[in-house]
């Protein structure tokens, strides 16, 4: 099975920030993640999802089709969060649509809505300390 992040476009898209440059995951659900950890861009993120789901209800029930120039919208408020609070890195694909954004925004609303998010945050951080401290003992 081969490695996703040894394909150099699938490496620059699951880059997480500037300061962690390498690190040991491969599932867009741990990189979506550690992307995600800031609480007010977390709130953004989810603020867009109700704001998605909230236009698209609104298009049908006032059956408004000028109310889809309003989509946009709701990914701006995803970005502002990136730039002005988590400064993770943003892929295009995923920030302009992506079903592995998509499924990934899901599975947080959901964990947020639960109370489980934090412990996924918890779990990413503590196996990228172990896999840096691993590396850097090695070198």
């Amino acid at each position: 099975m081969s490695n996703i992040n040894s394909h150099p476009q699938q490496k620059l898209r699951n880059r997480i920030n500037n300061q962690i440059l390498d690190h040991p995951f491969t599932d867009s659900w741990d990189i979506f993640v550690l992307k995600h950890q800031h609480p007010t861009n977390i709130a953004l993120h989810i603020l867009g999802i109700f704001f998605f789901y909230g236009l698209l209800f609104s298009v049908w029930k006032l059956q408004n089709f000028y109310l889809l120039l309003g989509l946009p919208l709701t990914q701006l408020l995803g970005l502002i969060g990136h730039l002005l609070f988590e400064r993770s890195h943003i892929d295009l694909q995923d920030a302009i649509f992506s079903w592995r954004a998509s499924d990934c925004l899901g599975r947080m609303l959901v964990k947020v809505l639960i109370g489980k998010y934090q412990d996924d945050i918890r779990l990413r951080k503590e196996i990228l300390q172990k896999y840096q401290s691993t590396n850097y003992a090695n070198i």
